[in-house]
C-alpha cells in the first residue's frame, strides 16, 4: 500500500471475537453491537459494510440520530435494526422521518423519562406510525432513565399507549466497569427482582438487556433477552481473560532516517536538557490529529521490525519521531506499528499512563483522514 498512514481493521478477529462472546451466553441470547462514536473508532461506514456481509449481530446501537442517518444512506434497504441509546427528543425523530432514506420501521429509540415518552406517543399518532421504543431504566432515583418504581407505577399506561410500540428494555449498570464486583452482583440481584415483579404479559413482549461486555464475561447468567457489547467485539478490556483479540492495528510507512545532532529540534520546541545526544531517529506522517488521546500519552513505544522504540519527542500535527538509536536494520518503506500487533496493546498504553480500563476505547478514536482498512 502506498500510504503514509492507515489503520488496519481485521474483519477474522471481529468474527472470532463474536464468536467467544456467543460462546458465554445461552442459546437464544441476541446480539447487539455498539457502533456508536464512529464504530469505537474503527469507522462506521466500513463496520457497516461488513456487517451487511457477515450478519454478526442481531442488532446495532448507535448513539445519535446522524449516525442512524449514515447507516441509511450506506446500506438504505436493508440491514439490521438500530437502537439509539442516547435520549433523542420527538422533535429530532420528526426531522428525521421527513428525510428520504430514514426507515422508522428499523429504528428503536430510547425513553429515558414520562415527560420523553408522552412526547413521542404523540408523534407517532400524529404521523400514523407506532414508534418503536426501548424503556431506559437505572436503579438510582435520580438517575438516567425511568426508575424500577416509576416504570412499574406507568406500566399499563406504557403498554397501552397508541403511538409507540414498547418492544425492550433495559438498564446501564456503571458499577459493572468499575471491578467491584460485589456491588455489580447486587445492583443485578436488584435488576433481576425488578424484572420479575413486571406483569408477566406484558414482559414477554419485551428484549431485556442490562448485560454489557464487562458483565456477559462475569456474570453471563443475566444475559436475559440480549446482550450489548462494544469492547468484547472490538477486543478492548471487558475481564475476558485474553480470550479476546484486539481488531484494530494503527500503521504508518517510516519516510526517513537520519542521525541528529542533540541540539536539533524535532517538535515545537528546542529539546529537553536529556535528549541533548546526538541521536538516530526515523519520521512517520501521522500526528496528535490522526490519535488524539493515543499520541498525546507520554508513554508511548512504536513497534519496528519486533522491537519497541520510544518516541524522541512530543508528536505534531504530522510529524512523529522514533528514537531508533542503535538499531541497525531500520530504513525507509519500514513500517511503523503504533497500536496493535507488533507494537504496543491498547491495555500496554492504560498500564504505562496509568490510565483505568474503562477508558480503553480512548485509544481507539481517530481522525476521519485516518484511512481504515478492512482486511481478512
Amino acid at each position: 500500500m502506498n500510504k503514509a498512514a492507515w489503520a488496519e481493521v481485521s474483519v477474522r478477529t471481529l468474527i472470532d471475537n463474536v464468536a467467544v462472546v456467543r460462546s458465554q451466553l445461552r442459546k437464544g441470547v441476541k446480539l447487539c453491537g455498539i457502533i456508536k462514536a464512529d464504530a469505537y473508532g474503527h469507522s462506521l461506514k466500513e463496520f457497516s459494510k461488513m456487517l451487511k456481509y457477515h450478519r454478526l449481530v442481531d442488532m446495532v446501537a448507535v448513539g445519535r440520530i446522524p449516525e442512524v442517518e449514515k447507516i441509511f444512506s450506506i446500506m438504505p434497504d436493508e440491514g439490521v435494526d438500530m437502537l439509539v441509546l442516547g435520549e433523542t427528543e420527538a422533535s429530532e425523530i420528526s426531522a428525521a422521518c421527513r428525510k428520504e432514506h430514514f426507515d422508522t420501521g428499523r429504528v428503536i429509540f430510547s425513553v429515558y423519562s414520562m415527560r420523553q415518552f408522552a412526547d413521542i406517543n404523540a408523534l407517532g399518532i400524529k404521523i400514523g406510525k407506532r414508534l418503536r421504543v426501548h424503556i431506559r431504566t437505572d436503579n438510582w432515583i435520580t438517575g438516567m432513565g425511568l426508575s424500577y418504581r416509576e416504570y412499574l407505577e406507568n406500566e399499563q399506561l406504557i403498554h397501552k399507549a397508541d403511538g409507540v410500540d414498547v418492544c425492550g428494555l433495559y438498564a446501564h449498570l456503571y458499577s459493572s466497569y468499575s471491578g467491584d464486583r460485589e456491588k455489580t452482583r447486587l445492583e443485578l440481584e436488584e435488576f433481576d427482582e425488578f424484572v420479575k415483579s413486571m406483569d408477566p404479559d406484558y414482559r414477554n413482549r419485551l428484549t431485556i438487556h442490562v448485560a454489557n461486555s464487562a458483565i456477559i464475561f462475569t456474570f453471563p447468567e443475566y444475559a436475559y433477552d440480549m446482550v450489548r457489547f462494544g469492547a468484547a467485539m472490538y477486543g478492548l478490556t471487558c475481564y475476558d481473560e485474553g480470550r479476546l483479540k484486539q481488531a484494530m492495528k494503527i500503521c504508518a510507512k517510516i519516510f526517513d532516517v537520519k542521525e541528529i545532532d542533540g541540539a536539533a529540534p524535532l517538535a515545537y520546541h528546542s529539546p529537553e536538557e536529556a535528549a541533548m545526544r546526538k541521536r538516530k531517529i526515523a519520521r512517520v506522517m501521522i500526528g496528535y490529529w490522526d490519535c488524539p488521546l493515543l499520541l498525546t500519552q507520554k508513554n508511548v513505544r512504536i513497534g519496528v521490525k519486533g522491537k519497541l522504540y520510544p518516541l524522541a519527542d512530543d508528536v505534531c500535527m504530522d510529524n512523529l519521531c522514533i528514537d531508533v538509536t542503535g538499531a541497525g536494520d531500520i530504513s525507509c518503506g519500514d513500517e511503523a506499528v503504533i497500536l496493535g500487533e507488533g507494537g504496543m496493546s491498547v491495555n500496554d498504553v492504560l498500564a504505562l499512563n496509568g490510565i483505568e480500563d474503562i477508558h480503553s476505547d480512548w485509544m481507539c478514536m481517530t481522525a476521519g483522514r485516518l484511512e481504515k482498512i478492512y482486511v481478512k
